[in-house]
């Protein structure tokens, strides 16, 4: 009963977490959904009441002052984004990254807050259970990679390879497409190896006992620039591949993503 009460308290705040860190998108993140492993570890950790009380207190004080940041652009490809300029881009990014790092910092200082919580005992099942699941990351991704080889050796691959594939692709449409991944695959690895710094760095100040909101600042400004730079290359990466396309292509691509944002509309009740 308790792992549910926990999993149901936190899953907000998490996901929030997980939406305030998501510029850039991609590169710097470890799993899909890092708020929830967040909410089954603290599941399994076996808190006692008065730390379910206390859990409690830190989360609906955070809730309560603390709104969801704004959501970043879901398609930076969307045509109005594309005619961008390099400077309007690096302006829009700059910006949302200013905005969320407010937020960025209350997350941290909640997950600092409940780890210091934590028992000696709660926090070394804490550091098993993500060795754990970065094994198991590391083997879905080995996974994924003997996938990809099984492809290339002509056998028929699981989904779409290449952006816009559910398109009608001319062939020198396809091969732009492979030359622009291909060119960019280089750039997202180093990015994501600057980011899980970032994220390896993050926790251990989490985790310091001496987190404070300047240790944090001087963490930021450390990755601010590559934080930045990640954002703008992958928005200008979308917009290159946006561009292959022709006008039609492009507004069946918007008209069908508009249908998309509709349904969601409706089902959220917005």
């Amino acid at each position: 009963m308790k792992s549910i009460l926990i999993a149901g308290l936190l899953a907000t705040t998490f996901t929030l977490a997980n939406s305030a860190n998501a510029a850039p998108q991609g590169p710097q993140m470890r799993d899909h959904a890092p708020g929830m492993e967040m909410i089954k570890t603290l599941s399994r950790l076996s808190l006692s009441s008065e730390q379910l009380d206390e859990v409690k207190k830190l989360v609906t004080a955070f809730k309560a002052n603390h709104e969801r940041p704004d959501a970043p652009l879901e398609h930076p490809d969307k045509p109005n984004l594309a005619t961008l300029s390099e400077s309007e881009i690096r302006s829009l990014v700059e910006t949302r990254i200013q905005n969320q790092q407010s937020h960025q910092f209350a997350i941290a200082e909640l997950r600092s807050e409940i780890y210091n919580l934590l028992s000696e005992s709660q926090r070394n099942i804490l550091t098993e259970l993500e060795a754990e699941r970065e094994a198991n990351r590391k083997a879905a991704h080995g996974r994924k990679r003997n996938t990809d080889r099984s492809a290339m050796r002509g056998q028929p691959p699981r989904g779409p390879r290449l952006p816009f594939e559910e398109l009608q692709l001319t062939d020198e449409q396809l091969a732009s497409l492979e030359t622009l991944n291909a060119t960019f695959r280089e750039t997202r690895f180093q990015h994501k190896v600057t980011m899980d710094a970032l994220r390896d760095a993050e926790q251990a100040l989490v985790r310091s006992g001496n987190f404070s909101e300047s240790a944090w600042d001087t963490l930021y400004a450390e990755y601010k620039d590559d934080l930045i730079n990640a954002e703008i290359e992958n928005m200008t990466h979308k917009q290159a591949t946006f561009a292959v396309l022709t006008d039609a292509q492009q507004a069946e691509i918007q008209q069908k993503r508009e249908n998309v944002d509709a349904l969601r509309r409706l089902f959220s009740g917005n």
